[in-house]
């Protein structure tokens, strides 16, 4: 372990947790369901209470680099939305995505799936709730859900959904726990695992969301199992995997040519399946990404990543010789040393993934063992981590980030804006939804040689574009430019937020 004494000409800033932070936190331990305190026990919960409150007490260390520098603004022309409350909505809805039948479908955290008629105005009829993957255990049975989304052979009249989930706690995870299903059918009656043993934290570190290639091969995010790449209290003291903290790769072809499914992706502890085998349906796309909750395949050819950061108190690992690493060579240095009890921050990224890529959350079983930027240089070093000693270089492999968000963003939700509202003045654009701190929707533009962030606009410049309720995703019905967010606070609903287009601007019609 490294000890490093405070170096107040670096830094000298000292600031404890947001109020804000505490209260999202709180939220998220409820994670969304009518059932958590029916289903956990409230001692639990009171435990959780506790601890937070401790954190709020305590004083911790921002990185170096907090200050941002605000880039030109991502909106030229006027663009105003309205926010429309659809009182018919109530409950904490994991996913939003639009159907091949023109219907607005969203997941809830326990595992209902609901189908919204949507109305001229964009307002939503009332759901059918769909409980085929609750039931699929042969009684009704809550189940975390997280990702949701159509595949692209879906059509209204052959419905094909996917879905991740795991068993429906937030604390005590059993550890294995997370499973891709394929549902289809009218009402997505038909439910077939399709890959489990997917890695689980103990607490709402997940198999996140799902995301097709242009390639046709399916993308999903897989949480981390540690707060900073070893293991720690927080975290019950549980390792990474091989597949965890990464973006993982579905080869729909592969898959097909298996003779039976589910298939078994557990990789240790009794598990043998080898992402890195010729012929496995199931890759590593790119590691090192700690708790991504979305993922967006932009139509430039980019993946967009937007990741949580760590709070302080987790633990780095020291570098191991020998461990083979995701290009297949075997790791031989440089030494790096194992850190304990950081006090640091940790930003949220946005990255632009690459194949291949590693993105700075350590693993031991990929050889990855340097967090973020390490610290290269006595300087300000991108994402550094002063923890460690001065001249601990990056992983070889790091690919830096496309944006750097607010301390405790919690950036969660994006998608790609595909509407010709405004005259087209937000097609093309990055919208991300912030659940903590902002609460609001933020526009990024991608551009230049490398297609990373260029600009920017705050969603207070933008009405109807923020004091949501803590929002964690959001879609757009192409055919009107509208969208809808989920706000999870309180009993959770779906917001409308509908653009106010005059005579001239109205030109809102189906993206190509």
């Amino acid at each position: 372990m490294i000890t490093r004494m405070w170096n107040p000409s670096r830094k000298t800033l000292i600031s404890a947790f947001n109020a804000s932070v505490l209260i999202a936190s709180l939220l998220s331990i409820l994670f969304l369901s009518d059932f958590i305190l029916e289903k956990q026990a409230s001692g639990q919960f009171t435990v959780m209470v506790k601890k937070l409150i401790r954190k709020v007490n305590k004083t911790v260390v921002p990185p170096p680099d907090e200050v941002i520098v605000p880039l030109a603004s991502a909106i030229k022309r006027e663009v105003k939305f309205e926010k429309v409350s659809l009182p018919n909505t109530t409950s904490r809805h994991s996913s939003l995505t639009m159907g091949p039948d023109g219907k607005l479908y969203a997941s809830t955290v326990d595992g209902r799936i609901k189908r919204f008629a949507v109305n001229a105005d964009g307002t939503l009829g009332n759901p059918q709730i769909i409980y085929s993957l609750q039931d699929s255990p042969g009684q009704r049975t809550p189940r975390l859900t997280i990702g949701l989304t159509f595949d692209p052979s879906a059509t209204a009249d052959s419905l094909v959904a996917w879905v991740t989930h795991s068993t429906f706690t937030f604390m005590n995870g059993p550890d294995w726990d997370g499973k891709l299903t394929r549902l289809s059918g009218p009402d997505l009656e038909t439910v077939q695992d399709v890959l489990i043993h997917l890695p689980r934290s103990t607490k709402d570190h997940l198999t996140n969301s799902i995301a097709f290639g242009p390639d046709g091969a399916l993308y999903f995010t897989q949480g981390s199992n540690s707060a900073m790449g070893k293991a720690d209290e927080k975290w019950g003291n549980r390792e990474e995997h091989l597949l965890s903290g990464a973006v993982l790769r579905l080869d729909l072809a592969k898959l097909a040519a298996l003779h039976e499914l589910p298939l078994d992706v557990k990789t240790s502890q009794g598990g043998t399946y080898d992402p890195y085998e010729e012929y496995a349906p199931l890759t590593i796309f790119a590691s090192g990404i700690r708790n991504a909750y979305d993922l967006l395949w932009h139509s430039n050819g980019q993946l967009y990543v937007p990741t949580n950061g760590s709070n302080p108190g987790g633990n780095t690992p020291a570098s191991v010789p020998g461990t083979r690493r995701m290009d297949g060579s075997i790791y031989d240095g440089p030494q790096v040393p194992e850190l304990t009890d950081i006090l640091q921050d940790q930003h949220d990224f946005l990255f632009r993934v690459e194949k291949g890529g590693y993105y700075g959350h350590p693993n031991t079983e990929r050889g990855e063992f340097v967090m973020n930027g390490g610290n290269p240089t006595d300087k300000k070093d991108p994402a550094e981590l002063e923890d460690y000693p001065v001249g601990t270089l990056p992983d070889a492999n790091w690919r830096g980030f496309a944006f750097k968000f607010p301390l405790h963003a919690s950036p969660n939700g994006i998608i790609e804006y595909k509407g010709n509202a405004f005259n087209g003045e937000l097609k093309g654009k990055i919208l991300v939804v912030r659940y903590v701190n902002n609460k609001d929707i933020l526009v990024l533009e991608p551009g230049g040689n490398k297609k990373d962030i260029i600009k920017q606009s705050e969603g207070t410049a933008i009405p109807g574009f923020w004091g949501f309720n803590v929002p964690i995703d959001l879609t757009e019905d192409i055919r009107t430019g509208n969208m809808y967010v989920s706000e999870f606070a309180g009993d959770g609903q779906i917001t409308l937020i509908r653009p106010l287009c005059n005579d001239i601007q109205q030109e809102i019609v189906q993206a190509e």
